[in-house]
């Protein structure tokens, strides 16, 4: 066997690092069997249960290999606190058995370590000998005629033996020293209070420490690395330590040597420390001499002074008991008992003397570093101390007693060795929290040890074991667990914390000390980052070419306030690091990319530093003053966000209007001041001009700019700007009205001799067009004059259509733009449109900017424009520049136009066009390149103080710009309004945009979502730049056309500039995408395996029902497992590709076609561009799969793009797909898409792997269930159970992807209710269901299936195999299932079989016959009983990943939460193997594992994990007080009561109002429910009681508890924000969903979907947390309407107080409240209880009642040629979509009936007149059932 003795820490992780855990038990084992039961080291060892009990609690740590004490075995005084050993402080009558772990064992154990045993001691840790112990001495290990020193002798002997590496001890006045000298150990006593001493037994307790005894230095500083954390919460003595506590001192320390030294008579020792001196002082130190009798002095209080009153105070308790003599030592009891005589004075009279000598010896320790002392004066025999027990102790303690008196660290090592053997030592003495700097000083003295005595020193008593003297250096500070940081951080600043700057109060702040002024090294780029807020921002980079040196401050920040520091920098700046000039490396800031890549950045580095830039901002500031104080931006969208950042630039304060859509819009949001202009349509709002100038004079706005488009062009607005004495930034109306009229612009145009395509003046008629047109020769345009954005626009080709479009465009003018004036030009071929950016100054003055190649164009609407025009020829350039300028230098032309030109390039000839008078939307790409802000200049201009028209304009490089619009590019273009929830841009492009997640896109107004710009030093680089941005662009919520920019981007045609104005009429756009032409019955995108690790806040995983079809489709087309596909239910859709695709259909049986033409299931289908796949109705199994090769592109939610169709998430927009939808093709090599890629080649899936679907009503599914959680005898009989196995269930109509809802033989329940659950004996409290479960809800069972609701509150007889849901997902209504149980084993082994064959794609399906079960299992794997501090605790298997825990008896007990919350945080604390999430119900928890653990070996680690959970009654946990808006019965609120009654049920005991209702049957009136709802502090125990982070919660008052009951059966419908009341438990529900809860009223939205609220911090959109407590206030409809609003846009502030549940106190206010509170529970019971169980008994009987549907009276008859229409559907009559008497075509619909939470249409099959309609909406249709009758 492996000989671990003298093993240090190292050694013993080596083992376990190559042993198995088998192994590494086994010899933990061998240590605990090779303990002595006479060895007087040991008080008690674990037994071999508890020793395998913490090994296996290890286990359970997923991370427990990194663990730094793994598996290393421990020993402990035992005066410190073990749970699972007794604690005795070394007498026996005192014993205890702790409830939890003193908090150094806690540590040390969370570190890995195994407790072995706990240790002898000096009985209440009272002296330094090791002899005065009831369990007997403790020898000193080097000769057992010597003592070991005290109080800690056992510690030190099972380190000095090598029985461990590390003992636990405490030192009060030396007892963690003197052992550690005596038997040649390190013994670190740390500074006080730095290792908590909670679960320590008392000595003197202002002073106990617990120290460490180890081999070496590097296990000791380990330890102490381990132990170092603050516990104040627990130690009133405990403290923190510091940050910039030293870690080592200088290289020549001073050391300070007593100069007159007390031995007691002892001889042989001075020589020995004289010895240890000279090696101290050969570690280089400067030595000198201190006078520590004031020390000495200090030392003598500890005993003669009031501190022994603490040791009589710690036992006083116990030894008023009377506790045998025989338990007690005498030498100890007579100590103890001098602390009685102290009296209070004297206790204030030795702490002015401490004090008194602190201040005495605080100079003489100022300059010294550390003080060197023998450990204890003697080594006396274990005669001499029995001769003199108290001289002996006194004299030993000469060096040690005033340690901790005088608050210092110490550090006891090895000094050598005496004539007899014996060891000595010495001890290192610091100031408080000098402990690191000590052992690594130690570390240099112990090196000089070895070096004198020529060899490597041994450790303890093992001189035969071979040691490296490396053990005693101390770990690099990285190494250690816990960070330890340097004394300060050299930070560089570059920017606003210099000096005379606006920051630099922070260096101040912070306690940072000048260095140096110098600079970088030349190898950098400064920028002046877009302004965001007060203070401009710098943005320092490092290049690798061009760069230059910048001006830096060096600062000295200290590490305790550098985190401090660094929280007060912003974004996107962060701390890095910056080679100095010198070539060193520190600290300073950085910039990330977004930083110095966004739009607006400037490049400043040649002004040498920030300084230098900020100097020559203030030399052109003088130049001129800011144009205006206030401008308000008379727009919308990304050009008024655009604007806005050059205002805020300016320092100008921003003005911004809205209408009710863009309320929460960016704009509104950047702007200094918003003002709503009250409307919906653009004529309401921003064309309004009353409204525009009325805001802008409420706001005092100085100048007023419109961006482009609504009021920019539009002269009446110019001119009425002008008469308010506002300044309109734009052109003068006088000339925005010449320009906008198309002939008068060419006039102007002409004038200043600029080319004119041939054409007309304005045009007077039909007829006169016509003889125009003949002389200009066709083709020609036809041109409103006041038309603009491609409106009042058409070619002609040919005199047939030149009168009807004349009279059209005329018309489009007239409606549009007020003008019907019209013109004609000719019409030129493979036109170019290129413009000139054109700027005016109003008094003649006029330069160009450069150009912008507009040609690609869809619909004169302009798709990607670029910089400069490509195959331009430089002196055409020059041309059009010099003709634009002379336009506006002829018309005064003031401010920002745009002169466009038509180019033949053929010909290498312009046309004057057109001008806009306005900004572009294209400006951007002009200012890439020419480095200048157009909206600057704009507001310099309109200020009368514009720019040097004068100045050399220099274009560099090429910029272009992609348009992002809310289109959709397959259906024609046509407006895609919705709110987004993904928007993704690249960083590294400049973005003008004003989306962002949750954004709504209204259909109000232009579709423009965002212009992606990007620049290039050419045209090529510039491509390839645009090309990767639009690959990292994505949007999802609505539908855009990246795809089709993407399209352009990548063609030959842009590729090689063969552009032209037409050319994308004829462009061949090959959209990734499809197009449902028929939606089928209820089609949705799911993935595998769906929405995990969410189910204890209600998130359903969503996903496949049948996940082996659907998984084998993937696998057939060759798709990595997690490609999202669609489910099909009953009816298939119909799908127009628009791109080659393979696919594959799976599932129940279903007629497939492409183009009419069959193809076959399982098997790769190739779809062609343009072909249609239709796929039928299922004749077998409910649901079809289809997969795509690559998948499906849409965007991930919560983990997964599974639609969870009722919480409106994930998916294709949340929902199931609709007539007309387009969905993209997953196209995973772009950036943007983050689907994974294909893995294998398509192929046929193996016949052996299809499964059978040809189950019916008369073939019934075999199902393999496990049994439980729920059973006989507790719940149901014994021949219930078998009656469940036996019978066949029918599928009821209503089944759908929540639940499976069956239909069989009523359950033989083994009790009356379910207690404080519920009436019924189906109710429990809450908890959570596993997927698959068998609840039965009141009598009738239902399936819990993937979109079902995680919490609630009924039994579960048994769980769906999880191998076996797919079966599930496949029945349909008359479907009948048999169950069958099944071993947990054989159901894990299904599902490992199935994942291999989907893996490998062959073998058979795997099968249970034969392997059932004989009879049903007991589900109860283990039981805790109850004790007196813990509760009863129930294991319960529920299903094959799931165990469900129970705790207590079926009541609710806050303890029990309390209890469930810290075995999820240990689990969460250990990341136990094989945990994938665990979901608290209100007295249980529900425990979902993997195929990485099983489940005995699970059950195991649980339970070894309850033994480390410590009941206490007496709790605080943290919690929040939220306060959340309520209104009373609202109209939504009663509208859904309404809803129920007319649709569900017309008669019920809580109809028809839910109020009346509990007031009722708790005898109140309806105001005290009211009341009871503002006033009650609700407790959230679990969450998703309803969907989606829904609090199940409770009132904290009793009283406060109602009597009720749910809903039965059910809601269809409740909306979302509706408070509910359901007996003891309240709800807010969070989506629109069913539900039971008694409604009463309605807050605001508590699940933030898109977690747009600074509520929802990270990917969290649930509100609440388990613990929260919810109070309502009250508020009006309109006001929780107004709410709603600003919730839903993520502007309202939840009112949230952090606070601290105190259980103490509330137990305390129970009881203060006791009789009232147990007079209200005796109310609720009796006759009252009886009376409402009768009444709800009653109800139900009437339900079940009632249950039967229309009849054919039997006189009804009809004629000859009547035609019977019979539904094809099972589910609930919704609606009809004719009436009596109407007339109807076949295939029109006739009723909707609503099964599986679709919508059904059943249509005719005759063309005739309605004359029967059977049925009335809420009643029950059966398929075959006659529905309506035609003639």
């Amino acid at each position: 066997m492996t000989d671990y003795i003298g093993w240090t820490i190292t050694q013993w992780k080596q083992f376990h690092f190559d042993a198995t855990p088998d192994d590494s038990l086994e010899l933990l084992q061998k240590v605990l069997a090779d303990q002595s039961a006479t060895d007087p080291a040991w008080i008690s060892v674990s037994s071999p249960d508890f020793l395998t009990h913490q090994w296996q609690f290890l286990q359970s740590n997923d991370k427990k290999a990194s663990l730094p004490l793994y598996g290393v075995p421990i020993a402990v005084k035992d005066n410190i606190d073990v749970k699972g050993l007794p604690t005795t402080a070394a007498c026996p009558s005192f014993s205890y058995d702790p409830s939890e772990d003193a908090t150094t064992v806690r540590l040390l154990r969370a570190a890995g370590a195994i407790i072995i045993g706990k240790t002898n001691l000096d009985q209440f840790a009272t002296g330094l000998v090791g002899t005065r112990s009831p369990y007997g001495i403790t020898p000193n290990t080097f000769n057992d005629k010597y003592v070991s020193g005290g109080s800690s002798a056992g510690s030190a002997s099972v380190v000095a033996r090598g029985i461990v590496p590390l003992a636990l001890g405490t030192d009060t006045a030396g007892s963690g020293r003197v052992p550690a000298a005596l038997n040649n150990l390190i013994g670190l006593k740390p500074t006080k209070g730095v290792f908590s001493s909670k679960g320590v037994v008392p000595a003197c307790k202002s002073l106990d420490c617990v120290s460490v005894f180890a081999l070496n230095i590097h296990d000791a500083e380990l330890a102490f690395n381990l132990l170092a954390e603050e516990d104040s919460a627990n130690d009133e003595h405990s403290r923190s330590f510091p940050d910039n506590a030293r870690v080592a001192f200088s290289q020549k320390p001073t050391v300070a040597v007593p100069n007159d030294l007390v031995w007691c008579g002892e001889t042989e020792n001075p020589k020995l420390f004289d010895a240890a001196v000279k090696n101290v002082a050969a570690t280089g130190c400067e030595m000198t001499t201190v006078d520590i009798k004031p020390l000495l002095t200090l030392a003598k209080y500890l005993y003669e002074g009031c501190w022994v009153s603490e040791r009589y105070w710690a036992t006083k308790d116990f030894l008023a008991t009377n506790p045998p003599e025989k338990d007690l030592d005498p030498t100890v009891l007579s100590i103890i008992k001098t602390g009685e005589k102290h009296t209070a004075a004297t206790a204030f009279e030795f702490e002015y003397k401490r004090q008194a000598i602190l201040r005495k010896i605080e100079p003489l320790l100022k300059e010294i570093d550390v003080i060197v002392v023998p450990t204890a004066p003697l080594t006396p025999t274990i005669e001499q101390v029995q001769n003199d027990p108290i001289g002996v102790n006194a004299c030993q303690g000469t060096y040690t007693n005033f340690v901790n008196l005088a608050d210092m660290s110490a550090l006891a090592v090895p000094a050598g060795f005496r004539s007899d053997g014996i060891p000595f030592g010495i001890t290192f003495l610091s100031k408080k929290f000098n402990d690191y700097a000590l052992l690594e000083f130690a570390s240099r003295y112990l090196r000089e040890l070895a070096a004198a005595a020529g060899v490597p020193r041994f450790y303890g008593c093992l001189s035969d074991k071979a040691y490296s003297s490396l053990g005693d250096d101390v770990l690099p500070l990285d190494k250690l667990p816990r960070k330890i940081l340097k004394n300060t951080v050299k930070l560089a600043v570059v920017g606003a914390h210099l000096k005379g700057f606006q920051l630099h109060w922070q260096l101040e702040k912070v306690h940072a000390v000048f260095s140096e002024a110098t600079t970088t090294s030349p190898n950098y780029r400064l920028y002046a980052l877009p302004k965001t807020g007060p203070v401009a921002k710098p943005g320092l980079r490092r290049v690798s070419e061009f760069g230059s040196s910048i001006a830096v401050e060096v600062y000295e920040v200290p590490v305790e306030t550098f985190g401090q520091f660094v929280s007060y920098v912003p974004e996107p700046l962060g701390i890095g690091s910056v080679e100095l000039k010198s070539g060193e490396w520190i600290k300073s800031f950085i910039c990330e990319e977004a930083g110095y890549s966004a739009s607006g950045s400037l490049d400043i580095s040649e002004y040498g530093g920030w300084k230098g830039y900020h100097d020559h901002l203030d030399r052109e500031a003088a130049k001129f003053k800011k144009p205006f104080n206030s401008v308000l931006v008379a727009n919308r969208g990304e050009i008024a966000v655009r604007i806005m950042k050059t205002l805020k630039k300016l320092n100008i304060r921003s003005i911004a209007i809205y209408s009710n859509p863009d309320k929460y819009a960016r704009h509104v949001l950047m702007a200094d001041e918003a003002i709503p202009l009250n409307g919906v349509s653009a004529a309401e709002t921003y064309i309004n001009i009353d409204k525009v100038i009325l805001a802008a004079k409420k706001s005092r706005a100085e100048a007023i700019i419109p961006g482009y488009g609504f009021l920019s062009e539009n002269a009446d607005f110019a001119d009425r700007c002008v008469r308010e004495k506002i300044v309109f930034v734009g052109p003068s109306g006088d000339a925005i009205r010449k320009l906008g009229l198309k002939h008068s612009a060419r006039e102007i145009a002409e004038k200043a001799g600029v080319p004119l395509v041939p054409g007309s003046g304005l045009v007077s008629s039909a007829q006169e067009a016509k003889e125009i047109a003949a002389k200009l020769e066709y083709p020609v345009m036809v041109k409103s004059t006041a038309g603009g954005g491609g409106i009042g626009l058409q070619k002609v080709d040919s005199e047939a259509d030149i009168e009807r479009v004349f009279q059209t465009v005329q018309h489009q003018g007239q409606s549009y733009f007020g003008d019907s004036g019209v013109f004609l030009e000719r019409f030129v071929e493979n036109a170019r449109h290129v413009e000139i950016q054109m700027f005016g100054d109003g008094y003649g003055k006029a330069i160009a900017l450069g150009e912008r190649d507009c040609s690609l164009q869809r619909r004169n609407q302009k798709i990607i424009e670029e910089t400069p025009a490509p195959n331009l020829p430089e002196a055409t350039r020059q041309r059009m520049r010099k003709a634009s300028e002379s336009l506006g230098s002829l018309m005064n032309y003031k401010c920002a136009g745009t002169v466009e030109f038509i180019y033949d390039e053929k010909r290498d000839e312009f046309y004057f066009l057109e001008v806009n008078a306005r900004l572009q939307v294209e400006h951007p790409i002009t200012e890439m390149v020419t480095g200048l802000d157009l909206v600057e200049w704009m507001l310099f201009i309109a200020a009368d103080t514009p720019p040097d028209f004068s100045q050399a304009i220099t274009c560099t490089g090429a910029s272009m710009e992609a348009r992002l619009y809310a289109e959709n590019p397959v259906k024609d273009f046509k407006p895609s309004p919705g709110q987004l929830t993904e928007v993704k841009f690249p960083s590294f492009a400049r973005i003008d945009g004003w989306v962002e997640d949750g954004t709504v896109i209204s259909a109000e107004y232009d579709p423009t979502l965002a212009k992606i710009i990007v620049h290039g030093k050419d045209r090529n680089d510039c491509l390839q730049k645009l090309r990767q941005a639009l690959n990292e662009t994505a949007v999802s919520g609505c539908i855009t056309n990246i795809d089709y920019l993407r399209s352009i981007a990548n063609s030959a045609m842009f590729e090689q500039a063969k552009v032209a104005t037409k050319v994308l009429d004829s462009y061949d756009y090959n959209p990734t995408a499809f197009e449902v032409v028929v939606p089928g019955a209820y089609t949705t995108v799911q993935d595998f395996p769906g929405r995990k690790g969410l189910w204890h806040v209600g998130v359903p995983p969503s996903g496949c029902m049948d996940e082996y079809a659907f998984r084998i489709a993937n696998r057939c087309v060759g798709n990595h497992k997690k490609s999202p596909g669609l489910e099909i239910t009953l009816s298939g859709p119909t799908l127009l590709f628009h791109h080659d695709v393979i696919v594959a259909v799976t599932g129940g049986e279903v007629p497939v076609e492409v183009d009419g033409v069959a193809v076959k299931q399982w098997a790769p289908i190739h779809v062609k561009k343009g072909e249609k796949l239709a796929i039928g109705k299922l004749k077998s199994g409910c649901r079809a799969y289809l997969a795509i090769r690559g998948g499906i592109d849409v965007c991930e939610y919560l983990g997964s793009r599974s639609t969870f169709a009722l919480g409106n998430l994930g998916g294709y927009n949340g929902r199931v797909l609709k007539f007309g939808d387009v969905l993209f093709l997953g196209q995973p090599d772009l950036p943007s898409c983050t689907l994974p890629l294909p893995v294998s080649e398509p192929a046929s899936v193996p016949s052996l792997l299809i499964p059978s679907y040809d189950y019916n009503s008369s073939t019934a599914w075999k199902v393999g269930v496990t049994c439980g959680p729920h059973g006989s005898p507790d719940f149901f009989t014994q021949e219930a159970v078998k009656e469940f196995f036996s019978s066949a269930w029918k599928v009821h109509y209503n089944s759908n992807r929540f639940g499976v809802r069956l239909i069989g033989p009523k359950p033989k329940w083994a009790r009356k209710d379910g207690g404080e659950g519920g009436l019924h004996p189906s109710n429990a409290h809450d908890y959570v269901y596993s997927l698959g479960a068998i609840n039965f809800t009141g009598d009738e069972p239902v399936i819990l299936t993937c979109d079902g609701p995680s919490l609630g509150g009924f039994v579960c007889e048994a769980v769906v195999a999880e191998a076996e849901m797919w079966k599930i997902g496949q029945v349909k209504p008359g479907d009948l299932i048999q169950f069958f149980p099944l071993s947990y084993e054989v159901a894990k082994g299904l599902k490992l079989s199935q994942d291999k064959i989907i893996e490998d794609f062959g073998g058979e399906l795997p099968s249970f016959e034969g392997l059932i079960l004989a009879e049903a299992e007991d589900p109860v794997l283990a039981v805790i009983e109850g004790t007196n501090c813990a509760p009863k605790i129930v294991y319960r298997q529920a299903g094959d990943r799931y165990i469900l825990v129970e705790y207590g008896e079926n009541s609710l007990d806050f303890n029990l939460c309390y209890r469930i919350h810290k075995l999820i945080e240990m689990v969460q604390y250990l990341n136990v193997q094989g945990v994938v999430e665990m979901s608290r119900g209100v007295r249980s928890v529900l425990i979902e594992f993997d195929e990485r653990v099983t489940q005995k070996d699970l059950l195991r680690t649980m339970l070894a994990l309850e033994k480390e959970i410590v009941f206490v009654n007496k709790w605080k946990v943290p919690s929040r007080l939220i306060r959340l808006p309520m209104a009373f019965e609202d109209k939504k609120t009663l509208d859904a009561v309404k809803r129920y009654q007319e649709t569900i049920r017309s008669e019920a005991p809580w109809l028809p109002n839910n109020v009346d209702f509990i007031a009722n049957i708790n005898g109140v009136k309806r105001d005290d429910v009211k009341d009871l709802m503002y006033s009650a502090r609700f407790m959230v125990l679990g969450l998703g009681d309803v969907f989606l982070g829904a609090p199940c919660a409770v009132p904290l008052d009793p009283r406060q508890r109602l009597l009720g009951t749910k809903y039965n059966p059910s809601r269809t419908f409740t909306p979302n924000g509706t408070v509910g009341i359901g007996g003891n438990y309240m709800c807010i529900y969070t989506m629109e969903s069913p539900g039971g809860y008694q409604l009463v009223g309605r807050t605001i939205p508590i699940w933030d979907k898109l977690t747009l609220g600074s509520h929802s911090p990270g990917n969290k959109p649930w509100l609440l947390n388990p613990f929260d407590q919810i109070e309502f206030f009250p508020v009006t409809e309109a006001e929780i309407d107004h709410n709603t609003q600003q919730m839903e846009a993520g502007h309202y502030q939840v009112e949230i107080v952090e606070t601290v549940f105190d259980h103490e106190e509330y137990l305390h206010w129970v009881q203060d409240n006791t009789h009232s509170i147990q007079q209200f529970i005796e109310n609720q019971g009796g006759e009252k209880l009886e009376e409402f169980n009768r009444m709800i008994q009653v109800s139900n009987a009437e339900l079940e009642a009632g249950k039967s549907g229309p009849a054919l009276a039997e006189d009804e008859t009809f004629s000859e040629d009547a035609e019977m229409i019979y539904s094809e559907y099972s589910g609930r009559f919704w609606k009809p979509l004719v009436k009596v008497g109407s007339l109807v075509d076949v295939g029109q619909g006739l009723i909707v009936v609503e099964a599986m939470k679709t919508e059904m249409v059943v249509t005719s099959t005759k063309k005739g007149t309605v004359v029967k309609i059977f049925h009335d909406n809420g009643d029950m249709v059966d398929a075959g059932d006659l529905v309506v009758v035609v003639e």
